[in-house]
C-alpha cells in the first residue's frame, strides 16, 4: 500500500481551532525505502500545523473496488514529517506526480519526508495490527544504493528497451497498453506508467543493490519473452 498509494489523509494537530485534529488529501510518492514524500504549501493549514508540531499521521486506503471497504485494508503511519531538499527525492515525487510540476517550483511549496514511527494496519473485521516503523521500510543501505542509480536505470530502460517495458506491463502484469515508460525502481520492484495510470510490479524478492536491480531487469524481460512465446 505504501508503494502503490498516489493520495492519502494527512492529519495535524491544529493550531486554530487549537487543539483540534485536522485531516486534508495530499498527493504522495513512495521514497526508495517506501517512505512518504508530500510537497506541500507553506501558506496551506496543514504545513503551518507543522511549524508547531511535526508529528502527523498518514492514513493510506487500499479498499477501492471492495464491495464493503469495511472488508479492505488500510494502514494509518504515525510519525515526524521533515523537510526534504535531496533533488533525486523531488524528481522521483515530480514522476509520479507529473501534474505538480506546475507548481512545485513556486516559492511557498516544499517537498517533505515522513519519518515513521508506528502504524496501525487493518486488514479487514478482526484483523488489526501495531507495527514498529523500522519493519515498514526497505533496507536503507539497499534504497540509497538503487536511488543514486534509479536515473540512469530509468532513461536506460526507457530509451533502449520499451518493448521489455511493454512485456513487463502485458504479460507479467496483464494490463493493456503500447506505450509503457519506467518511472521508479527500488529494492522491492519497479513502477511503470501506462497513460495516466501506475503499475507496480513487484520483485520476488527484495534486491540489495543497483547492479542486483539490473540482473533482475534482464530476467523479468527474459520472463516475459518466454511467456508471451
Amino acid at each position: 500500500m505504501m508503494r502503490r498509494c498516489r493520495k492519502a489523509v494527512l492529519g495535524t494537530n491544529a493550531r486554530e481551532p487549537e487543539g483540534w485534529p485536522m485531516t486534508s488529501l495530499v498527493g504522495i510518492a513512495p521514497a526508495g525505502d517506501g517512505a512518504p514524500i508530500l510537497l506541500l504549501s507553506e501558506l496551506s493549514a496543514h504545513t503551518r500545523n507543522l511549524q508547531a508540531d511535526d508529528r502527523v499521521s498518514i492514513f493510506l486506503d487500499g479498499t477501492a473496488g471492495a464491495r464493503n471497504p469495511q472488508t479492505g485494508a488500510r494502514v494509518t503511519l504515525f510519525g515526524r514529517l521533515r523537510r526534504e531538499d535531496d533533488p533525486q527525492k523531488a524528481a522521483r515525487y515530480l514522476r509520479y506526480n507529473p501534474d505538480a510540476s506546475s507548481y512545485a517550483d513556486f516559492a511557498d511549496f516544499g517537498f517533505f519526508q515522513l519519518d515513521i514511527e508506528r502504524a496501525h494496519f487493518v486488514g479487514g473485521f478482526a484483523r488489526a495490527y501495531w507495527v514498529d516503523g523500522r519493519k515498514l521500510t526497505a533496507n536503507k543501505k539497499a534504497a540509497r544504493d538503487i536511488a543514486k542509480a534509479e536515473a540512469g536505470i530509468l532513461e536506460h530502460m526507457n530509451a533502449d528497451h520499451p518493448e521489455a517495458l511493454r512485456l513487463y506491463g502485458t504479460v507479467l502484469l496483464g494490463r493493456r497498453g503500447k506505450h509503457w515508460s519506467m518511472i521508479g525502481i527500488d529494492p522491492d520492484g519497479l513502477d511503470l506508467r501506462c497513460g495516466h495510470t501506475i503499475h507496480r510490479l513487484d520483485f520476488g524478492a527484495p534486491v540489495d543493490s543497483a547492479e542486483t536491480c539490473r540482473a533482475v531487469l534482464v530476467a523479468l524481460a527474459k520472463e516475459a519473452r518466454k511467456k508471451s512465446g
